[in-house]
């Protein structure tokens, strides 16, 4: 691991990891603009001074200034963020974070370590701030050849045979398996790659000591000794619903490639294929029965062009090869085509929130994003505008051609 951060740097970021939820855009913009430890301690104060040096701080690097965004409001969402910081302020404790998953092997790991995954980097201003990882994997290594296999938790056989087949298939060509923990296709995953000899990381909606589902304790446990559970939570965090949305644009950008192999109309998995494709990655979806509901998801993505038909290992290979490795030349540019750069904080959460396929009305999609009722209908108006979300009978979607 790179020297670049010391513990004082860790503790300081497990704290940030605590102080906010995962997703925190302007706690991010605040870490990238001055580091975890002043991000840190600016969170925190309650001194005017420090809050204006922080709202100077996350202003430059969101560069509202250029995009002309009114003043006011930024500043109004700002003191928002930090009304939300304060309010857990008594559960930081960075020291005692890294003293407990210390016993327990884990680790926090940082931007500009050397294990630190690069292609988090591709969600610019939406990357963690730290990444809590148990497990003795490093990830910089068994990321860079990696395959994410998701789909639906309650997938059918078929889809269970698909996964597991295109698992050791891919473990067998040296591909790291990538997958959320979950009952289904992911468990089904994770296992096969453990009973092929091969690396499985399973990113968490919750705690990297917090086993989510209960069902799979052992799986996970096993996980945690022979690969690697990473999460952006705290420790002890337990999962929720918004939680699990967040946290599949990690598996996108960590995984040189996303595979859906069963999947719903509805299913989350669906979710995370569209974030590898808004990130320029590779996405597969395994076609099933026209007459099953488990493949809808699968066939629409295949239909929609989000994602290229693929029926075994030599085709996911086929189609994460070139990408497996890339020069910083070819990820500069790809940073310079992502959809989202020129969206705000608020636009970039609502965007996030927007579904697919069915409609959602706008209360439902403030919760999602975490935003009070009149700027979640600003933020839609705007991406409307530009041709990232549409307004249907049923609610709000994203706009397929956008992404």
């Amino acid at each position: 691991m790179s020297e670049t951060h010391d513990r004082t740097d860790r503790e300081a970021a497990a704290d940030l990891v605590r102080l906010a939820e995962p997703g925190d855009i302007l706690l991010a913009a605040l870490t990238r603009a001055v580091g975890h430890r002043e991000a840190r301690d600016l969170a925190i104060s309650g001194q005017d001074g420090d809050r204006r040096s922080a709202t100077r701080a996350i202003t430059e690097e969101l560069g509202e200034d250029d995009a002309g965004e009114d003043t006011t409001a930024h500043a109004t969402r700002v003191g928002d963020a930090f009304r939300r910081w304060q309010l857990r302020l008594e559960s930081l404790d960075g020291a005692r974070d890294l003293r407990i998953m210390e016993r327990m092997q884990a680790r926090i790991v940082l931007p500009g370590d050397e294990e630190w995954p690069g292609g988090m980097d591709d969600l610019g201003v939406q990357a963690p701030v730290a990444l809590w990882v148990r497990g003795p994997v490093r990830l910089d290594r068994a990321l860079k050849r990696s395959a994410a296999i998701v789909g639906s938790r309650a997938a059918e056989p078929y889809g269970l045979a698909v996964t597991k087949t295109l698992a050791w298939d891919l473990v067998a060509a040296g591909l790291t398996i990538v997958s959320g923990g979950a009952y289904g296709v992911d468990a089904a995953a994770h296992r096969t790659a453990l009973s092929a000899g091969g690396t499985t990381i399973a990113f968490l909606a919750c705690g990297v000591d917090v086993h989510y589902p209960r069902g799979n304790d052992a799986l996970l446990t096993e996980i945690a000794q022979e690969g690697a559970l990473v999460s952006e939570c705290a420790p002890g965090q337990s999962a929720m619903r918004h939680r699990f949305l967040l946290r599949n644009r990690l598996i996108a950008a960590a995984s040189s490639t996303t595979i859906v192999t069963a999947a719903g109309h509805r299913s989350g998995a669906l979710h995370t294929a569209n974030r590898a494709a808004e990130l320029l990655r590779p996405v597969g979806a395994v076609p099933g029965s026209v007459l099953s509901d488990h493949a809808a998801g699968c066939h629409r993505l295949v239909h929609e062009a989000a994602a290229v038909l693929v029926t075994d290992a030599h085709d996911v290979l086929a189609l994460a090869g070139p990408l497996t490795d890339l020069p910083e030349e070819a990820r500069e540019e790809q940073a310079t085509l992502r959809i989202t750069d020129a969206m705000n904080p608020e636009q970039l959460q609502m965007y996030s929130a927007l579904p697919v396929r069915r409609g959602v009305d706008v209360p439902t999609l403030a919760a999602r994003a975490g935003l009070s009722i009149p700027a979640a209908m600003s933020a839609l108006g705007m991406l409307e505008l530009a041709g990232h979300a549409r307004r249907t009978p049923h609610g709000w979607t994203k706009d397929s051609a956008s992404g």
